[in-house]
Order: C-alpha cells, then sequence, then structure tokens
C-alpha cells in the first residue's frame, strides 16, 4: 500500500512541476514535453499497479 502512496506522490509533484513549466516555456519546447513524459510514464506505472 505505501508503494502506491509514494507513486501518487510523485505523480502530484511532477503535475505541478509540468504546470509550472507549461507556464513559463512554450508548450512544445524540449523541456515540457520531457516532463510530459515523465508524467505519463509515471501514471503508466501507477495503472499497471493498480
Amino acid at each position: 500500500m505505501g508503494q502506491f502512496i509514494e507513486l501518487e506522490k510523485k505523480i502530484e509533484a511532477k503535475r505541478f512541476e509540468l504546470n509550472l513549466a507549461s507556464h513559463s516555456h512554450d508548450l512544445l519546447s524540449e523541456y515540457v514535453l520531457k516532463l510530459s513524459i515523465e508524467l505519463d510514464e509515471l501514471l503508466n506505472k501507477y495503472n499497471k499497479s493498480a
């Protein structure tokens, strides 16, 4: 159960980071796309674990 909580925290942190980046970078910038991919990977990991 602890792994889900930890993964949820990582997802929320990455969402927050992506949201901040989207305000200061172009949405198609390499940085924003990298963060988006990282968030997708975390979400996929979460969905596979559920």
